[in-house]
C-alpha cells in the first residue's frame, strides 16, 4: 500500500485545486473514445496541448487555447472564492457565486457549460429558491467542481459529505449527483490523510456515494455509485495492460457526463495512477469520454493525495497566465478560511 506522507496541508490544499485546474485544462485535447484519441494524435500528449479546430476536432473544445481552462475549473473557483468572501459554506453563498460566475463569463454562450447547471441558474436568476433550483439535476456538474470542499469537513467523513451536498443543491440536487458529490469530496478527504492509502480512498468514496444518495431527490434512475465504484476498482485491479483497463471502463462502466458513470470512472483511475496527478490526468483523457471533467475529478483527488510539488510547475504557470488566474495564492487564501472554519485541519 502507497501512503503519502510528509506533505504539508498547504501543498495538499493547492494540489487539489491545482490538479483540478491541470486536469481540465490537459482533457480539452480528449475525444469521444480511445480510438478518436489514437486518430488524432497518435500517442498520448505529454503536455498541455491545443485542441484542434473544427471540424477535425468535433468537440465543444475545438480550437480552444493551450492551458485554456473550462467550466469544471471556472464553477471551482467560484465556489472556492465564495467560502473565502463569506468565511463558510452556504446553500445561497454557493448559488450566488454559481450565478455571478456565469453573468461575469457570459455563460451561457459558452458551449461547454452542462446542461444541468444552465436550467439551475436560468432558475436561479429568475428568483428560484437555491434548496430545489437542482431538482432535475442529474449529470456531473457538482462532482466536477466538489473536491476542495473536502477540506472543510475532514477528517468527519459525514461532515464532508453534508458539506458536498450544500455544494451540489443549487443545480444538482438528485440523488444521483448528491451521491457523486459527496463521493469525491470523502474520497479528496481520504486522500488528505497523510495515512491513507488508495484502499482507504475507495472506500471513502463508497461511503460517501452511499451518504449522498440517501439526501437527493429520488427523481432519476439512480444506479448505485457506490457498488459501480467497486465494480469499476475491480476492473483494473488485475494484470491487464493499462489500455484494456480503460477500454473496460470506457465500455463497460461509460465514461459520459452521466454522474453514475463519470464517478466509479474517475476513481478507478486514480487506482491504475497509484495517486498520480498526472497520470491521472492522461489516463482519464486517453480513455475518452468527457474527457476534461474525468481529468479534473481524478487529478484532484491525486492532487490532495501527493502534493502539488507532484506536478509540472510549468503547466501550472502555462494554466496561470492563458487564464489570468493565480492558483497559489487562491489556495493559500483557501488554507487559511478553511483552517477557520474546520481546525481539524491543524493535525494535517
Amino acid at each position: 500500500m502507497i501512503i503519502m506522507v510528509n506533505i504539508s496541508l498547504i501543498a495538499r490544499i493547492h494540489g487539489c485545486i491545482a490538479a483540478l485546474a491541470l486536469g481540465d485544462a490537459y482533457g480539452i485535447i480528449g475525444q469521444f473514445s480511445m480510438a478518436a484519441n489514437k486518430a488524432m494524435w497518435g500517442d498520448m500528449p505529454r503536455d498541455l496541448t491545443k485542441p484542434k479546430e473544427a471540424p477535425e476536432d468535433p468537440t465543444v473544445h475545438a480550437g480552444m487555447e493551450r492551458g485554456e481552462i473550462t467550466d469544471d475549473t471556472m464553477a471551482m473557483l467560484a465556489i472556492v472564492s465564495s467560502v473565502i468572501k463569506c468565511g463558510d459554506l452556504t446553500i445561497q453563498g454557493v448559488a450566488d457565486s454559481l450565478v455571478n460566475w456565469i453573468e461575469e463569463t457570459d455563460g451561457f454562450n459558452l458551449p461547454w457549460v452542462g446542461p444541468s447547471t444552465q436550467r439551475a441558474i436560468r432558475s436561479l436568476m429568475d428568483g428560484g429558491d437555491p434548496q430545489v433550483t437542482g431538482s432535475y439535476g442529474t449529470t456531473n456538474g457538482s462532482s466536477m467542481r466538489v473536491a476542495p470542499i473536502a477540506f472543510l469537513g475532514y477528517p468527519d467523513m459525514d461532515r464532508v459529505a453534508e458539506y458536498a451536498i450544500i455544494s451540489a443543491l443549487p443545480t444538482h440536487g438528485t440523488s444521483t449527483a448528491t451521491s457523486g458529490a459527496a463521493s469525491i469530496a470523502c474520497a479528496t478527504a481520504s486522500a488528505s490523510n497523510p495515512d491513507s492509502g488508495l484502499e482507504d480512498i475507495v472506500r471513502a468514496a463508497m461511503k460517501g456515494a452511499d451518504l449522498g444518495e440517501e439526501v437527493g431527490v429520488k427523481y432519476y434512475q439512480t444506479p448505485s455509485i457506490s457498488r459501480r465504484i467497486e465494480w469499476a476498482v475491480d476492473l483494473v485491479s488485475n494484470d491487464k495492460s493499462d489500455e484494456d483497463k480503460l477500454k473496460d471502463i470506457y465500455d463497460f462502466v461509460g465514461t459520459s457526463m452521466l454522474t453514475h458513470e463519470t464517478v466509479p470512472a474517475a476513481i478507478a483511475y486514480v487506482v491504475m495512477a497509484n495517486g498520480d496527478p498526472m497520470q491521472a490526468i492522461r489516463m482519464s483523457t486517453w480513455g475518452g469520454g468527457d474527457c476534461d471533467t474525468l481529468a479534473a475529478i481524478a487529478g484532484a483527488i491525486c492532487g490532495a493525495y501527493s502534493g502539488v510539488d507532484s506536478m509540472s510547475s510549468a503547466m501550472l504557470q502555462t494554466i496561470d497566465r492563458v487564464n489570468n488566474l493565480d492558483l497559489e495564492a487562491t489556495a493559500q487564501a483557501y488554507h487559511d478560511v478553511a483552517l477557520k472554519i474546520n481546525p481539524s485541519l491543524s493535525g494535517l
